[in-house]
């Protein structure tokens, strides 16, 4: 008998840590290692640090991904719009 992973593509939580992605890729490693050495200084332990790091920019992440990011967008967009209504 074979076993299959069957994962319920259908749930829309799929689509948020989709979004979330790229956004942690560009603030990890330069936001998280500010603020994994600022922790370290301040002598909060290192296993502390990584998990306080790790949490903090999931939650950025989420934050750019849903919050900030459409806002942007639909800026952009009525820019754009703008632009091409005079342009034309």
């Amino acid at each position: 008998m074979a076993w299959s992973l069957r994962l319920n593509l259908s749930w829309r939580g799929w689509r948020r840590i989709g979004l979330m992605t790229y956004p942690l890729y560009l603030i990890h490693d330069v936001v998280g290692a500010a603020i994994l050495g600022a922790l370290m200084r301040a002598g909060v332990p290192y296993l502390l640090s990584v998990v306080i790091v790790g949490v903090t920019m999931i939650a950025a992440s989420w934050l750019i991904a849903i919050e900030a990011e459409p806002r942007i967008r639909l800026l952009l967009d009525h820019t754009i719009v703008r632009y091409r209504l005079k342009t034309a």
